[in-house]
């Protein structure tokens, strides 16, 4: 089975986390609400990585996804934007799945 790319104990800590995907790429998951998505990390308005300084991805009140160099404000269950300069643009989102130990995967692998 390919390696996990994350696990739920790890959002104990921070409901927000960095991930590099297998191919590369940098995505991150956010869990809002018990529901965990997970995106490219790629800001649709200028194609910049979304990490708040502290690399965080969730706004303050930890409800909507933020990107540090713009401010937008995205739906986590969407990827959505509905604030800021690129409303009404999506996240690349990614599918994954969860297994019965916690281990979250690409659902394509």
């Amino acid at each position: 089975m390919p390696q996990p790319i994350a696990h739920l104990q790890q959002f104990d800590a921070s409901p927000s986390r960095g991930v590099a995907l297998p191919d590369g790429r940098a995505a991150f998951l956010v869990r809002v609400h018990g529901r965990v998505s997970a995106f490219v990390n790629r800001c649709p308005h200028q194609q910049v990585p979304l990490n708040l300084p502290d690399g965080d991805f969730l706004e303050a009140g930890g409800e909507l996804i933020q990107c540090g160099m713009h401010g937008a404000l995205f739906l986590p269950e969407s990827g959505e934007c509905v604030f800021g300069p690129c409303q009404g643009r999506f996240l690349e989102p990614l599918a994954i799945s969860i297994d019965a130990e916690g281990n979250i995967h690409l659902a394509s692998e």
